[in-house]
C-alpha cells in the first residue's frame, strides 16, 4: 500500500461519514492500521489537509474538518444559485424521457440501503433534470459542490425521517418541471437544498 492507497481510503471514509468531523487522525495508529511506515501516512494526511478535509488543531494534531455556520450558509447559497440556474435553463428543453428517468431514479432512491449507491442515484437524479441546461462547465461546478455534501447520505438510511423528505422534495421538483412551471421548480429545488444540506453541515460543525 502506498500514499495514494492510504489517501483514497481515508478520503472515502471521510466523505461517507465513517470518519466523522472532529475525529483525530494519528500517524502511528494509521501506519499500524495500513501496515506501512509513517511516511506515506504523513504524505496522505498532508494532502487531505491541503484539500480542506482535515483541520490542524491548536495542539498540532489533525482532525476531520467540519463546516462552521458561515461556511454552511455559503455552501447552500452557492449550490442553490448554480443548481436553480441549471434547472431553469433545462426546463424548456426537458423531455418526457428525462422526467421518466428522474421518476425511476427517485423510486430507487427511496428503497436504497447503501450510502454510496444512494449518492450515485441522487447525482443521477439531478443530472437527469439539469442535463438539458446546455452548459458543461456549470454542471461540472455543481458536481464538485455536491461532493462537499457527500456525508449527508450516511445520515439518510432507509426508514429514516430524512428519506421520505428527500423523496417528496424530488417529486415536487419533477411535477413542477412537468408543468413547465419554472418558478415553482426553482422554489422547490431551493427549499430542498436548504432543508437537506444546511442542517447536515451545521450538525457536523457542532461535533
Amino acid at each position: 500500500m502506498d500514499t495514494n492507497d492510504v489517501l483514497s481510503t481515508l478520503r472515502r471514509e471521510i466523505e461517507d461519514g465513517s470518519l466523522p468531523p472532529g475525529a483525530v487522525l494519528k500517524q502511528e495508529a494509521l501506519a499500524e492500521r495500513f501496515k506501512v511506515s509513517r511516511q506515506p501516512v504523513r504524505q496522505a494526511l498532508d494532502r487531505l489537509l491541503e484539500s480542506g478535509l482535515l483541520d490542524r488543531r491548536p495542539d498540532r494534531s489533525l482532525a476531520v474538518a467540519g463546516l462552521d455556520a458561515d461556511q454552511a450558509r455559503d455552501l447552500v447559497e452557492v449550490r442553490s444559485l448554480l443548481e436553480c440556474a441549471a434547472l431553469r435553463n433545462a426546463i424548456a428543453s426537458m423531455t418526457e424521457s428525462d422526467l421518466r428517468k428522474a421518476r425511476r431514479l427517485n423510486e430507487d432512491l427511496l428503497e436504497e440501503d447503501e450510502p454510496a449507491i444512494l449518492e450515485e442515484l441522487d447525482l443521477a437524479f439531478h443530472r437527469a433534470l439539469y442535463g438539458r441546461a446546455g452548459n458543461a462547465r456549470l454542471l461540472g461546478m455543481i458536481d464538485d459542490l455536491r461532493r462537499e455534501s457527500r456525508r449527508a447520505y450516511s445520515r439518510q438510511p432507509k426508514g429514516s425521517a430524512e428519506r421520505p423528505t428527500l423523496y417528496d422534495d424530488h417529486n415536487a421538483i419533477i411535477e413542477a418541471c412537468a408543468r413547465g412551471d419554472v418558478a415553482a421548480a426553482s422554489d422547490a429545488l431551493d427549499r430542498h437544498l436548504r432543508l437537506t444540506t444546511a442542517p447536515l453541515v451545521m450538525k457536523e460543525s457542532q461535533t
